[in-house]
């Protein structure tokens, strides 16, 4: 009996990071188009593509917040992504020394990215007076603050991010039902059309 509930406890975790890891490709394969650095105006260096993938993995999060598998998904696709960053830093020649430091900070901006994203569209469902250093902003003073830099931006594609999230929001194909199965599709705003990206696998 006892190994009976280990080995559904292990093919739960295994099932998940699964999951976890499909969802992770499709937010990466997103954040790899084009579109993002030109019609959008995110920079186009490290930090601007750290920062959209947050904002891509916050956008599947939220979708799911209410499931009950929810803590262990999000649990399981912030140790996935970690994962990368830590041998993408690595490739970058960050030594051993330097790549713990880089990663306690990026871990806190994940943390602060996705409670900061939560707060500007639905403040209502984070208890804000328990988190630590929780800045509270409309979307697109966060998106300003997080995607931009804080820098001088073209207004113009502050708005269009700001109508990718909040149609994302909202997109029929994100559905709980989908991304539970390692599928996640985001709506693109873009002339040229970029595209949708689903992991069908």
């Amino acid at each position: 009996m006892l190994g009976m509930l280990f080995k559904q406890k292990y093919n739960t975790k295994r099932h998940n990071k699964k999951i976890a890891k499909d969802l992770y490709a499709c937010a990466l394969e997103n954040t790899r188009k084009e579109a993002f650095y030109t019609e959008y105006g995110v920079p186009d260096n490290f930090d601007g593509r750290f920062d959209l993938l947050l904002l891509h993995i916050f956008l599947i999060l939220h979708r799911i917040m209410d499931h009950d598998d929810y803590e262990a998904i999000s649990q399981a696709l912030f140790d996935v992504m970690f994962k990368d960053m830590d041998q993408t830093l690595r490739e970058m020649g960050i030594g051993d020394v330097g790549v713990p430091k880089h990663m306690k900070r990026m871990m806190k901006a994940f943390n602060g990215r996705m409670y900061n994203y939560q707060v500007a569209l639905a403040p209502e469902s984070v208890e804000i007076e328990n988190v630590e250093g929780l800045v509270i902003a409309n979307l697109d003073d966060v998106l300003a603050r997080n995607i931009y830099g804080g820098r001088d931006h073209d207004k113009a594609h502050l708005a269009r991010m700001s109508v990718f999230v909040r149609s994302n929001i909202d997109y029929d194909k994100m559905s709980v039902e989908k991304i539970m199965n390692g599928q996640a599709c985001f709506l693109n705003d873009a002339p040229d059309n970029i595209g949708e990206v689903e992991n069908v696998g």
